[in-house]
């Protein structure tokens, strides 16, 4: 009889390194875990002396609760510290990279590598079996030919080499991310950088763009850094990384918009530049012109968006708002597109609204403002196809909240209205992070066969419709507190780039 393997040295091996990273974590965390001189500043804060905050002050400030909160601080890091490395682990030692959106850009750069074109469904199909080992029913290559040149280098490896070279460049972006979080936070106390550095990495997307090897991360580094650029009025690099992050332009495209309506032309130039140049390359390298791309393109596009994964009727991935309405009137098409486009005009026309309004008492400057970006960015997941890897894109608004919340405790009276519209940010971004998707979205949609359209109303347009829910909330959220804060000097206080 075959022995039994002993598994017993493995696991207190990989108990013992928990053990050593978790006192890590909380050795890091209690030397960084200070206000430094917030907390002189604060002294005399109008909104720390209201009643309630002070009774909750006292209340977290017994040594039970204090330890209970810094505990569950502790695990939460630790346990993203270990998954992160369990993940890197993973794709270091699997045997083929994982059967995910990794697979895509590396078959379509070798296909780009024959000059043969990714964007005509059967060719890519047929070299996506031949070179993956997955056949059979393959959602085409949708993406635009700027994304071609970006992606060349995948083609020069093999599939497991250049999987891991591009495991370590969304590791480097992570960090680029987080490096441009606290950049502009306003706060310079370490306690404050370490929650705004906390939060940003539970956004569900940077792991999840991990997981599946997506590029929806290099796109919100691209951006964040365009807007810290464009903020310090260095419009050429700003210009060319916005260039660069339109190859996926449901989540890039509208900025351009939007500096074109600030007059910033020379950054509105470059980055048509930049993009022309990348779309004229990728055309050439796949052996296509315009009106070869545009057909091959719109026929792609049909088959991938009525895949079950893609289809607002059933996807369990998306984010948008275009799911709702479909999922309250799955039988009446009609009915479902006419409220999913009027949910997306509302609240593009609110944000406009804003916009003019704030525009027009600062004279239509020319400057750029944190509450702008954070709501594009909003917009930018909302109003077109955005799956759970672009909940990325939300990351200013975890600045921004942040931001908001210390300078209501710098300068304002508590007030609950704006308060609860703060809180009711937080919340939404709490359903963008891996508790909600892991521990309830997934386990709920895997009791059905939800891919045959088997899950029950009341979820569809309930819980598992949240995240949708979030980022409609999430702009709403922030469009009220950054109205509220016109006619106060929040523009030169936390829109300021130190």
């Amino acid at each position: 009889m075959k022995k039994k393997p002993n598994y017993s040295i493995p696991m207190i091996s990989l108990g013992f390194w928990n053990l050593i990273i978790l006192i890590a974590v909380a050795l890091v965390l209690k030397s960084n875990w200070r206000l430094d001189d917030e907390k002189q500043g604060w002294n005399n804060s109008l909104f720390l002396q209201y009643p309630f905050i002070k009774q909750l002050g006292q209340f977290l400030h017994k040594p039970i609760v204090n330890f209970i909160i810094q505990a569950f601080v502790v695990l939460i890091v630790t346990r993203l510290l270990i998954y992160t490395g369990w993940l890197v682990h993973l794709f270091a030692t699997y045997p083929e990279p994982p059967f995910w959106d990794f697979k895509w850009f590396y078959v379509a750069s070798k296909l780009a590598h024959e000059h043969l074109s990714p964007f005509k469904p059967e060719i890519f199909s047929e070299w996506f079996c031949n070179l993956t080992k997955a056949c059979g029913s393959i959602p085409p290559f949708v993406y635009p030919p700027n994304i071609i040149p970006i992606i060349w280098f995948l083609g020069y490896f093999s599939i497991n080499t250049a999987f891991t070279i591009w495991t370590v460049m969304h590791l480097v972006t992570i960090g680029l991310i987080l490096w441009g979080a606290d950049i502009l936070l306003e706060s310079r106390s370490r306690a404050f950088r370490t929650i705004c550095m906390i939060a940003v990495a539970l956004i569900y997307g940077v792991i999840r763009d991990l997981q599946v090897g997506n590029l929806a991360i290099f796109i919100a580094a691209l951006v964040l850094w365009m807007f810290i650029l464009a903020k310090k009025n260095q419009d050429i690099p700003a210009g060319i990384f916005l260039g660069v992050a339109v190859c996926k332009p449901t989540l890039a495209a509208l900025f351009v918009l939007y500096f074109l309506l600030k007059r910033r032309f020379t950054l509105v130039f470059l980055c048509v530049i930049t993009s022309s140049f990348l779309i004229f390359i990728g055309l050439l390298l796949t052996g296509n012109s315009v009106t070869e791309f545009l057909p091959d393109a719109a026929r792609g596009f049909s088959i991938w968006i009525n895949d079950p994964s893609n289809s607002p009727y059933l996807s369990m991935s998306r984010i948008d708002l275009k799911v709702i309405g479909p999922r309250f009137f799955p039988n009446n098409q009609f009915i479902a597109k006419l409220l999913s486009n009027l949910i997306v005009l509302l609240t593009f026309g609110y944000v406009g609204w804003y916009w003019y309004k704030q525009q027009s008492q600062i004279g239509w400057s020319k400057n750029i403002y944190l509450s702008e970006i954070v709501l594009i960015s909003c917009l930018s997941i909302g109003m077109n196809y955005s799956q759970q890897t672009s909940s990325v894109m939300l990351i200013p608004a975890v600045v921004y909240l942040l931001n908001d919340l210390l300078f209501q405790i710098r300068y304002e009276v508590f007030a609950w209205k704006r308060m609860s519209a703060w809180l009711v940010g937080v919340c939404c971004l709490l359903v963008q992070t891996g508790f909600i998707h892991d521990w309830v979205l997934i386990p709920l949609a895997n009791n059905w066969k939800w891919k045959a359209g088997e899950l029950p109303y009341i979820l569809k347009v309930t819980i598992l419709a949240l995240p949708s829910y979030a980022v409609l909330g999430i702009t709403l959220s922030i469009l009220v507190l950054a109205i509220t804060s016109l006619n106060q000097k929040q523009f030169s206080e936390f829109d300021t780039l130190k």
